[in-house]
């Protein structure tokens, strides 16, 4: 964050709470942010901080507290895909793995599948004529196969039979170790309430791509999603209803921040996630993905 944008910030939430004759005490009382964080702020002395994650975290927090709009605040305008009024209809996946939901050029996507239909075509006809032989040679050899063995036909159809069913069983038992093995153990969280963060630590799941589902109850909750690089991959409030985020493979941390906590619900690839802060509405989800 820029730093005399940052100076600015705090001269404009101290103006805001004197404005409104409150002290550090009362914002502390309303935000559970510590007093000395709060002091930091306004004399733009970040280096008391925990890092850029909770910089515009507590940020947004005061800002509410005193009344101030946090995005005009900070200089953030919400993503076109954030938006409550945005078009999710046309939502994509960029390059870098996120989900935008940009407008796609769908007169461009339509002239390269125009472009591309006789080479599809080909193809296709290429499959079909390699697939009427392989029926027809595999027929012939099958019937060639009767006459020569005449009875034992049988006996031979049975025992493949039952190897096949041996190796699919044998297959299936494999495939649900696996899938039993590369389920995602989220471990025995952290609680800093100090921080208003539950943390995560989980050992080598940057390599991989995580699926976190957001479910929003009664009256709803407020949500935004960071990479460790400050990247926001969803910031929205979410009425009712569930939303999915992909967090790309690679990515070291992501966290989500709630405002109305107990208004919300999250599994990460399928995982319940424990959800703490009931004393305030605003808590941090902390995921650090390589520790």
């Amino acid at each position: 964050m820029n730093e005399t944008l940052t100076n600015q910030i705090g001269e404009q939430l101290k103006a805001a709470r004197l404005e409104k004759q409150l002290s550090l005490d009362d914002i502390q009382e309303i935000t559970k942010i510590q007093r000395r964080y709060l002091s930091a702020i306004e004399e733009n002395n970040l280096s008391v901080l925990p890092g850029d994650f909770y910089v515009r975290a507590f940020i947004r927090q005061y800002a509410l507290a005193v009344g101030l709009h946090p995005d005009e605040l900070l200089g953030e305008t919400k993503p076109i895909s954030m938006s409550r009024t945005s078009d999710l209809s046309r939502a994509h996946r960029d390059n870098d793995g996120i989900v935008r939901a940009g407008i796609d050029n769908t007169p461009t996507a339509r002239s390269r599948l125009a472009n591309s239909m006789p080479t599809i075509g080909l193809g296709l006809l290429i499959l079909v004529a390699l697939i009427v032989i392989w029926f027809v040679l595999t027929h012939i050899g099958t019937n060639s196969q009767q006459t020569s063995n005449g009875g034992n036909i049988s006996v031979s159809t049975s025992e493949v039979s039952k190897s096949s069913s041996k190796s699919s069983a044998s297959k299936s038992s494999a495939s649900s170790s696996s899938e039993q093995s590369s389920k995602l153990d989220l471990g025995t969280p952290e609680t800093d309430t100090s921080l208003q963060t539950t943390i995560y630590n989980l050992s080598n799941e940057n390599t991989k791509k995580h699926t976190v589902v957001i479910t929003a109850k009664n009256t709803g909750t407020s949500v935004k999603v960071n990479d460790a690089s400050s990247n926001i991959l969803l910031n929205e409030t979410l009425a009712s209803g569930s939303k999915i985020v992909e967090i790309p493979a690679g990515t070291t941390a992501f966290n989500l921040q709630f405002s109305n906590v107990n208004n919300a619900s999250v599994t990460v690839d399928g995982q319940d996630v424990e959800v703490s802060g009931a004393t305030t509405s605003f808590w941090n989800v902390l995921f650090n993905l390589n520790k």
